[in-house]
């Protein structure tokens, strides 16, 4: 487990990575605000592209600003690098290059197979579905 002077120093990154984003964040808002209706179809049809990108990096910047709050809330009441699922220490390896990591590599390892599986099957249903529709 992470503790002392290299804690503090997550800490004060992640506080330093949150500003970052909501600068990014502000920066996306007013772009969008400012962005003028260009007359030719071709144009609007880029802009209108242009403003779905920014949204899907908004929403993006939104979520890591979440995860490094709750992040920061963890460091704060001592739950720092105690995996959410089994309860056990995350390694300061994984912590130090990931701090957000709520999940130990094993955990992890095991929600992504899952993922992995399930969406492997939806596949694959998806595929048996087309095979007898055409």
């Amino acid at each position: 487990m992470i503790t002392g002077k290299v804690l503090e120093n997550v800490r004060e990154q992640l506080i330093k990575m949150m500003g970052d984003l909501q600068d990014g964040v502000s920066r996306t808002a007013v772009r969008m605000e400012t962005s003028d209706r260009p007359a030719d179809l071709l144009d609007q049809a880029a802009t209108e592209h242009d403003r779905a990108l920014d949204l899907a990096i908004r929403a993006r910047e939104s979520h890591q600003i979440r995860e490094i709050r709750e992040t920061i809330l963890r460091i704060d009441r001592g739950q720092f690098g105690v995996c959410l699922d089994c309860g056990k220490g995350i390694s300061p390896e994984r912590l130090l290059w990931a701090p957000i990591s709520r999940f130990c590599t094993p955990c992890k390892e095991k929600m992504e197979l899952r993922q992995n599986h399930l969406s492997g099957y939806r596949r694959c249903n998806s595929t048996v579905v087309e095979d007898h529709v055409a």
